[in-house]
């Protein structure tokens, strides 16, 4: 894997721009909604009060799959199902060692993330397609 990041980086492929773009990008918006996660837990209260947030930052995190599917043809499902997956698995290492919880344990809490990818790429799609048939 290395090598193939690294042949690409060399060529210019735009593809690893945007893998490691929207790595940090969602490393940021996980790593947020894993603190409040936590942090509710933790506190005993309600996860009402986590729902409204997660919305929004599912909302926010599906943004980039949606841009990336409208805007370039060789983006696929398949580009950002690694790089989400990738992106989590950061996080969720990164917080099982300050807070000692189990890594593993959180791949729950990661499914809304997953459907507000796949929606949002499916969207994006669907509108490059209608622009395409447009023109």
């Amino acid at each position: 894997m290395r090598e193939y990041i690294l042949g690409e980086w060399e060529s210019g492929n735009r593809k690893v721009f945007q893998y490691l773009a929207l790595f940090c990008f969602l490393v940021v918006i996980y790593a947020l909604y894993l603190a409040m996660h936590l942090r509710v837990i933790h506190a005993g209260t309600e996860l009402n009060s986590l729902f409204g947030s997660l919305a929004k930052l599912c909302l926010i995190s599906a943004l980039p799959f949606a841009v990336l599917a409208y805007s370039d043809e060789a983006w696929c499902s398949n580009d950002a199902g690694p790089v989400c997956l990738a992106a989590w698995i950061t996080v969720c290492v990164g917080f099982s060692f300050q807070c000692k919880i189990c890594a593993f344990g959180l791949a729950t809490v990661f499914f809304p993330f997953i459907l507000s990818a796949l929606f949002a790429h499916g969207f994006g799609t669907l509108c490059r397609f209608a622009k395409d048939r447009a023109h």
